[in-house]
């Protein structure tokens, strides 16, 4: 039996995108929080700093296939209601704890372990629920293709995380704690606007086991040249470009090199999602990409560019600059590789295919955060920066000439 809709909701697809802002608005407070709290307040070395980080990654890479067959046999409007609000209670114990002055590194890592869990199940969830969303709106007669919806998605996502980290530069002045709360409140708005969303009936298979559709999810996922290209390309930028430069390097620039803290680190990450956002607003303007696929390999190529460009001894108005472009090429990635795997991925695995291919991002962060703590350590934030820029060239030439993720076209 293949995934249904039940129910009925006057505006699906808008509560569907109060969902995603919801999340990526504490996602994006956290991103500032977090490492902030290990670096700044808590004054941990970049070993200390990248063990935190992996902390808040692991639970992705252990959990997410099995949480996209969850979602699919136990109804994924009902795993949103339970860890968006797991997640606020999370928060909220973490900006206790900060407060009372009780917080130590290690209930940090609890919290992190803790929060990280919630992510896996709220990622196959939410991306897979898409579809079923938008198969509903249509019906209202105004046409919204995969694609577009996508885009929309994604620049409801940069838009919460923008001012989720916007939010945190008040850290400055206010400390992190409070804040916390804040984070709590963002994951709380998702499980209201989650009572908007139609009934996604589960699909509930009684003749296979559980592992089995893990099994067949990864099978399908490897079987596919498009969508196993894409989930190779979000390994390596799981693995170089988000665990090791974006949660150690950055942090670590900002303090060590700029000698700056809350404040800049929380402007940076919106100068980022600001380029990000920038480059989606114009690819909804833009309507269809006709070649999706060089579209991702050319967006990866200023990622390449950017992480040159951190080792270079620049003023910190050109770390804004160059944190800009980077963002712009980012955006570009992120919305459309989650659309080509979407559009080549059969219906009715959805969820297990979008689990697999987050695991490749997150499953690659915990090891690149840990790694980088200690090469940043040993070599200084801007010479070990060269490391990921390398490691992501070879993989993005290697998609390139062994793969036919040039030639993927849209459809329709």
């Amino acid at each position: 039996m293949t995934n249904s809709e039940t129910g009925r909701s006057p505006a699906p697809f808008a509560a569907y995108l109060v969902i995603v802002a919801g999340w990526f608005f504490g996602f994006g407070l956290q991103t500032t929080l977090f490492p902030g709290i290990v670096y700044f307040t808590l004054a941990e070395s970049p070993q200390r700093l990248g063990l935190a980080q992996m902390a808040l990654t692991a639970p992705m890479l252990f959990l997410l296939p099995a949480a996209g067959v969850l979602a699919e046999r136990r109804g994924r409007r009902r795993l949103l209601i339970i860890f968006y609000g797991l997640a606020a209670v999370f928060a909220a114990s973490l900006g206790a704890l900060l407060i009372s002055g009780a917080l130590t590194y290690w209930w940090l890592i609890s919290y992190a372990i803790a929060v990280g869990a919630c992510g896996a199940f709220v990622l196959p969830a939410r991306d897979s629920a898409i579809n079923a969303v938008v198969r509903i709106a249509n019906r209202s007669g105004r046409v919204l293709t995969l694609q577009k919806a996508v885009v929309i998605a994604s620049l409801v996502q940069f838009a919460g995380q923008i001012t989720g980290m916007g939010v945190g530069y008040l850290a400055r002045w206010t400390g992190p704690g409070l804040l916390l709360f804040v984070q709590a409140a963002g994951f709380l708005l998702g499980v209201i606007a989650t009572v908007g969303l139609p009934r996604l009936k589960a699909r509930r298979t009684a003749t296979t086991h559980a592992l089995q559709d893990l099994v067949e999810g990864v099978r399908t996922v490897l079987a596919s040249p498009v969508i196993a290209s894409m989930t190779a390309i979000m390994v390596a930028v799981g693995f170089f470009v988000v665990g090791g430069a974006f949660f150690v390097v950055i942090p670590v620039l900002v303090r060590d090199v700029y000698g700056a803290g809350y404040g800049t680190l929380s402007s940076l990450l919106v100068v980022f999602w600001i380029g990000a956002f920038i480059a989606n607003a114009l690819l909804a303007r833009l309507g269809h990409i006709e070649r999706p696929g060089l579209a991702v390999m050319l967006a990866q190529l200023v990622t390449v560019i950017s992480l040159g460009g951190l080792a270079l001894p620049i003023p910190l108005a050109g770390l804004y600059a160059l944190d800009f472009f980077w963002g712009l090429g980012a955006g570009v990635a992120i919305s459309l590789s989650r659309a080509v795997v979407q559009e080549n991925a059969p219906s009715e695995m959805m969820a297990r295919i979008m689990s697999v291919y987050q695991l490749g991002l997150f499953g690659g962060m915990p090891m690149g955060a840990l790694i980088m703590g200690f090469v940043v350590a040993a070599l200084g934030p801007r010479e070990s920066v060269l490391i990921p820029m390398a490691g992501l060239a070879i993989v993005l030439v290697l998609i390139a000439v062994f793969t036919p993720i040039l030639s993927v076209r849209r459809r329709t």
